[in-house]
């Protein structure tokens, strides 16, 4: 399955990682105005931001690593919730494919360097796990209940309790969300959150903010900032000039090249399906990967890849969170300062596309470990479970 296989762009921007996050909600259980002056949301969180139809903006990707800072401008039009996107990357990006486009079910790369187009065939459905982890932000900041309306109390008058100090027992991994301030981001306003662990990783040093629009709940801009091989990085993704449900063509899914582009069609691999790891193993020469998941994680299936492009592939999945693990025999090297973190000595990158997608080559093989609803560690963690093998 090509979604569990390749990285599509040798040099995408890092991950929106609010997207990899599986967050605790905690207990504000006072009802009425929330004490501190902090707004009280009235709408149903989830519901407003599935009533997006579409949304163009200007979106901008600053990537700082210590002292060296990369900088992306994009224009994008995109159906949230889908895969349907168009992106067109302004001059003196890094991204080495001018346009992306997308209609959901085939994706096209255009790189207008080489004059080249790329056509990927996709496969599966995305998982819109966006709107309830929203709502899931929304109401651990203390700003609505767990449906995404205003807390009523059940007995009146109720103790005040300090914000995030009753994280759900059912909880394994707590992260602290906490509401900051109302900011505007362009000409829009948002709610400014604040995401961390309640015990830190010293050597993770994760952090987040998040500036969710006050209308429509959607991610205007996400700051990120971690540690990896004692360097200090951060990635902040900022959408302005935001329009929301505007009027698509027929054609705007579908790319306008010119004739004398030269067409790259990737053949789509056979797969085969399997129900056990063993089972797996038994039908394929190629060593399959053992990864070391989240507990709450278990096997759905187990893939073998064969034609161009052979490999295996594990997929898991728990609560609506999805995690795969796949090992094909396609590589390529990275150009200088590509590389955003190691797995066992050798240069990884994180990929952003409707995933958080782990990628690093080894001997003969590319290994890519993606994520959707998974906290960014336990990612990197799974990734260095594997490492790199012996073939």
């Amino acid at each position: 399955m090509i979604d569990d296989a390749l990285p599509l762009d040798r040099r995408p921007v890092v991950v929106l990682l609010f997207l990899a996050i599986a967050l605790s909600l905690v207990f504000w259980p006072s009802g009425g105005a929330i004490p501190g002056g902090d707004p009280q949301v009235s709408a149903n969180v989830s519901e407003r931001y599935r009533s997006i139809d579409s949304l163009t903006a200007t979106r901008s990707v600053v990537i700082r690593e210590n002292a060296t800072t990369t900088h992306t401008v994009a224009d994008v039009t995109l159906i949230p919730g889908t895969d349907r996107e168009r992106i067109r990357f302004r001059d003196g990006g890094p991204a080495r494919y001018e346009r992306r486009i997308s209609n959901g079910s085939v994706l096209w790369l255009y790189d207008s360097d080489r004059q080249n187009l790329t056509v990927v065939e996709l496969a599966g459905t995305p998982t819109a796990v966006m709107p309830a982890r929203i709502q899931r932000l929304v109401a651990a900041a203390g700003l609505t209940d767990a449906a995404g309306q205003p807390q009523q109390p059940t007995v009146a008058p109720l103790p005040v309790v300090p914000r995030g100090s009753h994280p759900r027992p059912e909880a394994t991994r707590v992260y602290r969300v906490e509401y900051v301030e109302t900011a505007p981001v362009g000409d829009r306003t948002a709610y400014v959150l604040s995401v961390a662990p309640a015990t830190n990783r010293s050597d993770v040093g994760y952090r987040q903010r998040l500036w969710i629009d006050t209308e429509r709940f959607y991610p205007l801009r996400t700051q990120t900032t971690w540690n990896e091989s004692g360097t200090r990085r951060s990635v902040t993704t900022t959408y302005t000039n935001v329009t929301f449900d505007t009027s698509i063509s027929a054609g705007t899914f579908r790319p306008d090249v010119g004739s004398n582009v030269t067409i790259n069609r990737l053949e789509t691999p056979d797969t085969e399906w399997y129900r056990s790891v063993d089972r797996l193993t038994e039908q394929t020469t190629v060593t399959v990967p053992q990864p070391s998941v989240p507990p709450a994680f278990s096997l759905t299936y187990a893939t073998r890849t064969t034609g161009r492009v052979q490999g295996v592939g594990l997929r898991y999945t728990a609560d609506g969170r999805r995690l795969t693990a796949a090992k094909y025999n396609f590589t390529y090297a990275l150009d200088e300062g590509e590389a955003d973190l190691s797995i066992d000595g050798q240069p990884a990158t994180l990929d952003r596309g409707p995933t958080t997608s782990l990628s690093w080559s080894c001997e003969q093989y590319r290994y890519t470990v993606r994520g959707t609803g998974v906290e960014i560690d336990q990612l990197v963690d799974t990734g260095r479970s594997i490492g790199c093998p012996a073939s």
